[in-house]
């Protein structure tokens, strides 16, 4: 079996120090849950057709800064700008050009546990 057919999906599960504030922020940036139950209570999945990730309550104190970036892809940078400022969160918007014909933007924030997080927008 081939690495392409055996590995299926990336689904990252980061450890948060609030996880009703976690939850709260990625609700408006407009991810959806799509898994919440008893059996994990201190667990909760986001997902649309291509992210798949979770959050779960951290048994300990952790840097999040400096084990992770999270960066997610976004179609549409203009309107994940307007989705941000809709829902009140702070944001750096972020011009990269790293060759004379590659040019790209992207949206710094912090989530409530302290990772930071990109939305880069496709190539401009």
């Amino acid at each position: 079996m081939s690495a392409d057919s055996l590995f299926t999906r990336l689904a990252p599960v980061l450890n948060v120090s609030d996880l009703a504030a976690e939850r709260e922020f990625y609700e408006k940036l407009g991810l959806p849950v799509i898994y919440e139950g008893e059996e994990y209570p201190d667990f909760i999945a986001f997902g649309t057709d291509t992210i798949h990730f979770g959050i779960q309550q951290a048994t300990s104190d952790n840097d999040p800064p400096s084990v992770l970036t999270w960066q997610i892809a976004v179609s549409d940078i203009d309107a994940a700008v307007d989705r941000c400022k809709a829902a009140g969160l702070q944001y750096e918007l972020e011009v990269n050009q790293p060759t004379p014909t590659w040019k790209y933007r992207r949206l710094l924030l912090q989530t409530p546990s302290g990772y930071r997080l990109a939305l880069e927008g496709e190539s401009e």
